[in-house]
């Protein structure tokens, strides 16, 4: 079962559509939106916890951004056996804790039989969310809180709330993200944040 959740977390492939009125905008958050929607090197190590329905797991969470490709590793609670997904613009490449891959249709596959189909994850629109972004090219609702920095985001199907933020290189990024979407809630807590120049 607990790997049937990590592959729901890692089926965020897809995201559903929404229709939102556009959020008020200052030239402020304009411009701070549009620094974080930028950054396209960084790495975030720290420990995520999915909720679905009764079911539900923790472990650690590293995801290293490289322009579109992302490295994402989820291990188990006690740093066990982990699940790499592996994703370069819109291929995705999931290998499994025995070290098998699985790409194309076979990770399709991998994600529907280990979670079933209801539960995609918008990796593509994660990548900003965990920076403090709205996703380019969707529609959205955002909130603000002190500082100019969101404290909740609606997009894709998802409301994304953030309870806590950190200085690392002249910004504030988040320290402490919920993502709810029906029937799947993930909490991420970051412990260290890089930014390559």
């Amino acid at each position: 079962m607990k790997l049937r959740l990590v592959a729901g977390a890692v089926a965020l492939l897809a995201g559903g559509c929404a229709t939102l009125e556009p959020p008020v905008q200052t030239a402020d958050r304009m411009e701070r939106r549009a620094e974080l929607q930028a950054l396209d090197d960084w790495y975030l190590d720290g420990r995520v916890a999915v909720a679905a329905g009764d079911d539900g797991f923790s472990g650690g969470l590293n995801w290293e951004q490289r322009g579109e490709r992302a490295e994402i590793t989820l291990r188990g609670p006690m740093g066990g056996a982990a699940i790499l997904i592996r994703v370069e613009g819109v291929q995705t490449v999931v290998t499994d804790e025995r070290g098998v891959s699985y790409g194309g249709e076979d990770a399709r596959r991998f994600i529907e039989d280990n979670i079933g189909p209801d539960s995609p994850l918008p990796i593509a629109e994660m990548r900003y969310w965990l920076v403090g972004a709205p996703a380019p090219g969707s529609p959205y609702r955002e909130t603000t809180g002190a500082g100019g920095s969101l404290s909740n985001l609606e997009q894709s199907g998802w409301t994304v709330r953030y309870d806590r933020y950190r200085a690392v290189g002249g910004l504030a990024l988040p320290e402490r993200i919920e993502m709810t979407t029906e029937g799947l809630r993930l909490r991420v807590a970051v412990s260290d944040w890089r930014l390559t120049p």
